[in-house]
């Protein structure tokens, strides 16, 4: 059979049936998305950016030791995860006064 010959030929109509099927038993579950980890770094603003950007070139310079940066690092998440928490607290005192 030539391919132009295949071309032409109609397509077999989908066979559908109307068994329904038992659930399998991984049917409920879903695959976490392993991106999902990194959307706090993806959604940093650009000062938070600058910050890490700052202490990983200072590291790569070898002007600070890693274990400064780490420290470095840990203590502005602290601190951004507060001043956050503190925020919102205000919003909702003003909401409510």
């Amino acid at each position: 059979m030539s391919a132009s010959s295949q071309d032409s030929l109609p397509a077999a109509p989908a066979q559908t049936t109307s068994q329904s099927h038992a659930p399998s038993l991984f049917s409920g579950w879903r695959v976490p998305n392993p991106l999902a980890t990194l959307d706090p770094i993806f959604k940093r603003d650009e000062a938070d950016i600058l910050f890490i950007a700052g202490n990983v070139a200072l590291v790569a310079f070898e002007i600070i030791d890693w274990p400064i940066a780490a420290l470095l690092l840990a203590s502005h998440a602290m601190a951004r995860r507060r001043s956050k928490v503190l925020q919102a607290v205000a919003e909702v005192a003003e909401e409510a006064g």
